[in-house]
């Protein structure tokens, strides 16, 4: 037998149905019309309830990966193959959906509160082979790969990539950045040896990631190293020093070259007037005084001279313009 609150709460909506129906015929309600109209005001009240805690659905993002985590039953934990974009259909009461991005993710670990995290200096410290405390400002991207996914998210339980970044992978460079730099001297990493330091490190990170389904794919410095502030005193010196040296040996090579331009020019001065004082002979002399004498002779337009010598007395004798008078 129904209770008193059911046939007040069914007495309400009979009285609802007929006040918003006027003209239509009073019923009188049986048993199975109650429990109809009880299963139909229970539809409307319940139905949002169970839509929203026991089957929803979430929209995967493109370039994003959504993974399903079973929280009940006998496979409890993640499903072994990831969703890709789109809609992702579950039961919120026995299952968490996690979203990935597997885009490049980029990062900066500097002390420098313009270019990193505000408040935070993320540079990396190492010791070098000199026992040198060396900072380095570090820039990085990495991807995390779609079919590792449910790998990652076993190994951290989370998806705030920031605590990954800033936090393990962090620790794991700097672990790796001790190990390799301590076989290097300071003025080694910071010379000849910086590009296979570098790749050493990247390398050695990849290696202790990459089972989670991370790749590191670009890991360089962000500037130079820096070394405690005597050290980068005494460099700064050096460098000024060699600089120096440099300049000055370039202006003795070029003191050289000039000197070295002008004995050569010399010699070869030199050795064309020998040439040339060689080829005088008499012989040559008597052919050029005979080729001066018949060009004379082609220039003279048949005039005496106004003025000849007399004998080897060296006087000159002025001739008269009209020898006849």
């Amino acid at each position: 037998m129904p209770n008193n609150e059911e046939e007040t709460n069914v007495e309400k909506v009979k009285k609802t149905f007929t006040q918003n129906m006027p003209g239509m015929p009073s019923f009188k309600f049986g048993m199975k019309a109650k429990i109809a109209v009880g299963i139909i005001v229970l539809i409307f009240f319940v139905l949002p309830f169970v839509k929203r805690t026991v089957f929803t659905y979430k929209v995967i993002r493109p370039g994003h990966v959504g993974i399903k985590v079973n929280m009940a039953g006998g496979q409890r934990g993640v499903e072994d193959f990831p969703t890709k974009t789109g809609y992702l259909f579950y039961m919120p009461v026995l299952t968490q959906v996690v979203e990935y991005p597997v885009f490049v993710q980029t990062a900066t670990w500097t002390g420098d509160q313009k270019s990193g995290r505000p408040g935070i200096d993320d540079s990396i410290s190492f010791n070098t082979k000199d026992q040198m405390t060396v900072h380095a400002d570090i820039n990085l991207s990495y991807i995390i790969q779609e079919n590792k996914v449910p790998n990652f998210y076993l190994q951290f339980r989370s998806d705030n990539l920031d605590n990954f970044t800033h936090g393990y992978l962090h620790n794991v460079a700097k672990d790796a950045f001790n190990n390799i730099g301590s076989r290097f001297t300071f003025d080694e990493i910071n010379g000849e040896h910086k590009e296979k330091v570098m790749n050493e490190v990247k390398e050695r990170i990849n290696s202790d990631v990459i089972k989670y389904g991370v790749e590191i794919k670009q890991f360089g410095l962000l500037g130079a190293l820096r070394p405690p502030q005597s050290i980068m005193a005494a460099i700064t010196s050096k460098m000024e020093a060699n600089q120096k040296a440099q300049q000055a040996e370039n202006e003795l090579r070029e003191a050289k070259a000039q000197a070295a331009k002008a004995v050569a020019k010399a010699e070869g001065e030199a050795r064309a007037n020998a040439v040339l004082a060689q080829s005088i002979s008499p012989s040559l002399i008597q052919w050029r005084q005979l080729e001066i004498t018949q060009q004379a002779i082609a220039k003279w337009n048949g005039a005496r001279p106004m003025v000849e010598g007399t004998g080897g007395s060296g006087l000159l004798l002025q001739l008269p313009l009209n020898p006849g008078k």
